[in-house]
């Protein structure tokens, strides 16, 4: 029988590329034919990472002294976080030192798969959280100047991450460091100290990121194709021992394939292609043709389209694979009965290794939509708090169009956000489940299953 870390290390290994992407500033490599959106190359960037990182290492550091939770602070609903000036002090030096030029971008490591490392995607959320919670202290003491210096350097600092990402794990990275900002521009929303002026300036900024979330999205689809499944699919071993191939796929060709052991009983040697590689990359690019071509058309969640298309093709590919699914993915004792099964699986399915490795590696395209689609509901949401700032009371939205030329969008429904003037003043998302369930404020705005709501 084949041995028992073969097969079950198989699919835990192959999940890993969804936790191990990196970003990436190169162009993807994709037939002319295909019609998804290209990244631009960057030409001789000034990248800004190389002057922070000592900025970082010591903010870093100063976190792990700190010894608590500061992302339990960043909405301007908690409390603010027992620091000492001193340390404030520090934290507000080292934030200062990583402000982004004019001239400057981020650009991260090329990423070449999984195995690339991207170690500077959880200092830039660090960056974020400090300025974030920086400007809340600052907001207490009444210096909105400094606030508003703060937030705006995040927001810099949350596009250029966004614009230098290009994968799935980069993208969640991303859209944390995004999150962090518009809680502190939320928190200059919500402070009585805004001036008329200071919310019309952080309007534009918000207004000028309409489409952050579609381009954002757009990247990550490209770059986890380009640089993920492209580089695992164009390593794996051309061979014709199905057991090799799940070795290879098992370490995502990391590591060299192990054959079976002397005695190990295993599929045996075929006359068959295991993987077709044109084949497996053409199949999974038609699959994410839907997706680029919803983001073309808005910044909204293509509600059902994962269910129609991608699920569906999956569920697919695993019926076809049959025995070979279950052989690959189960640890169970073989038999010369059930490798008979398995056997006959793989002549009646073509392409079974670009089908098992679409299987274990194509990602939840539609939760990566909910995730970052939060974000931009969480920015029309606090353009439309300005809104009302500006405005000098809530109000309806046919009532600020000379402040919003149209109503803010709810990104999970095909409407504008909800509101409400009484009792409470309130703007909220249908959010992922597009149910309207009144706006009502549960388990500190999380969402699930309600919606997402702001209050001013």
């Amino acid at each position: 029988m084949p041995s028992p870390t073969r097969r079950p290390f198989l699919l835990a290994g192959a999940l890993c590329s969804l936790a191990l992407a990196a970003c990436v500033t190169r162009p993807p490599i994709s037939p002319a034919k295909q019609e998804r959106p290209t990244t631009a190359m960057i030409d001789a960037p000034k990248n800004a990472l190389p002057r922070w990182r000592a900025s970082l290492l010591a903010l870093n550091a100063l976190f792990a002294e700190i010894d608590r939770a500061l992302v339990l602070h960043e909405s301007h609903r908690a409390p603010l976080p027992d620091l000492t000036t001193g340390v404030r002090s520090r934290m507000a030096t080292l934030a200062d030192a990583c402000a982004l030029a004019p001239d400057e971008r981020l650009v991260f490591e090329r990423i070449h798969g999984p195995e690339t490392p991207f170690p500077d995607h959880q200092p830039l959320r660090q960056l974020a959280m400090a300025r974030t919670v920086l400007a809340r202290f600052a907001l207490a003491e009444h210096d909105l100047a400094r606030a508003e210096t703060l937030v705006t350097a995040n927001l810099a600092q949350a596009r250029a991450t966004l614009a230098a990402q290009e994968g799935l794990i980069p993208l969640i990275h991303a859209t944390s460091v995004w999150q962090s900002s518009l809680d502190g521009v939320e928190a200059l929303a919500a402070s009585p100290d805004l001036t008329p002026a200071a919310a019309h300036r952080l309007l534009t900024a918000l207004q000028n990121d309409a489409h952050l979330a579609q381009s954002a999205l757009a990247a990550a689809l490209n770059g986890e194709f380009d640089f993920i499944y492209r580089v695992i699919v164009e390593r794996m071993p051309r061979t014709d021992a199905p057991d090799l191939l799940l070795s290879a796929i098992g370490s995502l060709g990391m590591e060299p394939p192990s054959p079976l052991a002397p005695g190990e009983q295993g599929i045996g040697r075929t006359d068959i292609l295991l993987l077709d590689v044109p084949a497996t990359l053409a199949a999974y690019e038609a699959d994410l043709t839907p997706y680029f071509a919803a983001l073309k058309r808005s910044s909204r969640l293509p509600r059902d389209l994962y269910a129609g298309t991608t699920a569906h093709t999956l569920a697919r590919y695993r019926k076809e694979l049959g025995a070979f699914y279950d052989y690959a993915t189960l640890d169970e004792q073989s038999t010369p009965a059930s490798i008979a099964k398995v056997r006959i699986a793989l002549e009646s399915a073509p392409n079974p290794g670009g089908k098992l490795l679409a299987c274990f590696l194509t990602p939840p395209w539609e939760t990566l939509f909910t995730s970052t689609l939060r974000r931009e509901a969480h920015r029309a949401a606090i353009c439309g708090l300005l809104a009302w700032r500006i405005h000098g009371r809530p109000a309806p939205w046919s009532e600020l169009t000379a402040i919003l030329p149209a109503p803010p969008a709810d990104p999970f429904s095909d409407g504008p956000l909800r509101f409400a003037l009484t009792p409470t003043p309130r703007i909220w998302s249908v959010y992922s489940n597009g149910t309207d369930d009144g706006g009502t404020l549960v388990d500190d705005n999380m969402g699930q299953p309600d919606d997402l709501v702001w209050q001013p």
